[in-house]
């Protein structure tokens, strides 16, 4: 299920970026893995995803320390009691408060 599902996505995409004049290989797919189980992720990973985006400083260090391949992105507010706990695990934070 989770691999049919991101293939459709990933259909979408391709069909929207051609649509728009642009390369579907330079679209990164980022999915939110925020609320869903590890077990989930390992599947989407399994099914081809690599990047993944996490809004909750806690589940982004037991995801990423279960799946250290994937590339994790941090996409929410980020207190800066939690930045140790981000920083040096994402490759990416999107978005932070303070």
């Amino acid at each position: 299920m989770i691999a049919t599902a991101l293939a459709q996505v990933r259909a979408r995409i391709e069909r929207a970026a051609l649509a728009a004049g642009r390369d579907p290989a330079q679209v990164k797919l980022v999915a939110v893995s925020k609320t869903k189980g590890p077990d989930l992720v390992r599947k989407a990973y399994a099914a081809g995803q690599r990047a993944f985006g996490e809004n909750y400083a806690q589940e982004l260090r037991d995801k990423s320390e279960s799946l250290p391949d994937a590339e994790w992105h941090f996409i929410g507010a980020l207190q800066s009691n939690k930045a140790r706990l981000v920083v040096g695990r994402a490759a990416l934070i999107q978005t932070c408060d303070r």
